[in-house]
């Protein structure tokens, strides 16, 4: 995962272990380049890229040659190499290495070798968990890893199946940073043209967001300013089609809070499948420490935890019928209950208590 795309669950977790004095070598995934840039990289001494983000946080650019099938052994190895080479160059001696993806799985013989403890920070279902190799990678990391953390209950009672050894942290919200959305007045210049209501959405726009539900809500609603913050990688022709859906693309997560504060409504219009019903999306924390009405798809861990802050579309036309109401309550002199209850749910799940959590794990993995 980029260290510096979106501001995710492994930036805030890896920033505040490293201001408790940790020290955290981040690797980002690998970027596969052609075999001959690849050969002229490492020709040209630049496939080392190391950058500091504080005194005691490195983040690593990995460069792999493209092999797959028999030949991925090839990249493995190089890139097992390059590992001991970024350990040896930072004189970094690990004592827990954690794992966010299945990228760097190649490297648990090794680490192993070195008595580094394995955590296992499960995030998200894999797109295609049908997918038998897949499927064995994953297991393999479960069962060599001292310690799995499941970010959604569906994950946990997967890979409780598998492991003893697994603990429910759901994912947080920087609470403060969100939070001062409530004081900002001023609406950014690329939205300034936006007529009220906003309903908005702030996140990637990827194959699991319901497209068809925003188009439909867009036409329901053409008095209604649909707002898309982030990158948007799937169903942007058919949006453009509605005069009133506008993308504004990726924002620097320091200004996300202006715009979040010029939306009225937020949404999390999710398709329900199953990488969607492991979820435990950031944004609903986001949304409730600015203090903002909330319109969610069924997804079962908001259902299971956060149904008395927000409201539920249980389909598409109940989905629109809950962002009306949310609109229409916005008005009312009891929104200002709702606000102070959305933004005490959000400050009772801020990534501080949930590093706080990790970071007691993690010394306990160092005493056993």
């Amino acid at each position: 995962m980029s260290w510096w795309f979106l501001w995710q669950r492994h930036q805030q977790i890896a920033s505040r272990l490293a201001k408790k004095g940790f020290d955290i070598l981040y690797f980002q995934d690998p970027v596969y380049l052609d075999f001959f840039e690849f050969i002229k990289k490492c020709r040209e001494r630049n496939i080392f890229v190391i950058r500091s983000v504080s005194e005691n946080l490195h983040v690593v650019n990995v460069y792999l040659p493209p092999f797959t099938g028999k030949l991925r052994r090839i990249t493995e190895k190089i890139g097992l190499l390059f590992f001991k080479t970024y350990l040896k160059y930072l004189d970094f001696k690990p004592e827990t290495a954690i794992f966010y993806s299945l990228q760097y799985t190649f490297l648990l013989n090794t680490l192993k070798s070195m008595n580094v403890k394995i955590l296992y920070d499960c995030v998200d279902e894999h797109p295609n968990p049908s997918d038998l190799s897949v499927a064995k990678e994953e297991e393999n990391l479960i069962t060599s890893s001292s310690l799995v953390v499941a970010t959604s209950r569906r994950l946990l009672k997967k890979i409780s199946k598998i492991s003893d050894n697994c603990i429910h942290i759901p994912n947080g919200v920087d609470f403060e940073h969100f939070n001062k959305a409530l004081k900002i007045k001023e609406k950014p210049k690329d939205i300034q043209h936006l007529q009220h209501p906003i309903v908005g959405f702030i996140g990637g726009v990827y194959d699991w967001i319901d497209i068809d539900l925003l188009c439909k809500l867009a036409d329901s609603h053409p008095d209604y300013s649909i707002l898309l913050v982030g990158p948007v990688d799937y169903g942007r022709d058919k949006m453009k089609r509605r005069h009133n859906i506008t993308m504004i693309g990726t924002k620097k997560y320091d200004i996300v809070p202006y715009y979040l504060a010029s939306i009225d409504v937020c949404m999390i219009p999710f398709k329900i499948n199953n990488v969607t019903l492991a979820s435990n999306p950031i944004k609903l924390y986001e949304y409730l420490a600015a203090g903002k009405p909330v319109v969610s798809t069924a997804l079962p861990e908001i259902c299971d935890s956060a149904s008395e802050v927000v409201s539920i579309g249980r389909d598409h036309d109940d989905f629109i019928r809950k962002v009306e109401r949310a609109i229409e309550d916005s008005e009312k002199p009891e929104e200002k209950f709702a606000v102070a209850r959305r933004i005490d749910f959000a400050r009772g799940n801020s990534w501080d208590k949930r590093v706080q959590a990790i970071k007691e794990l993690l010394e306990n993995l160092r005493a056993v």
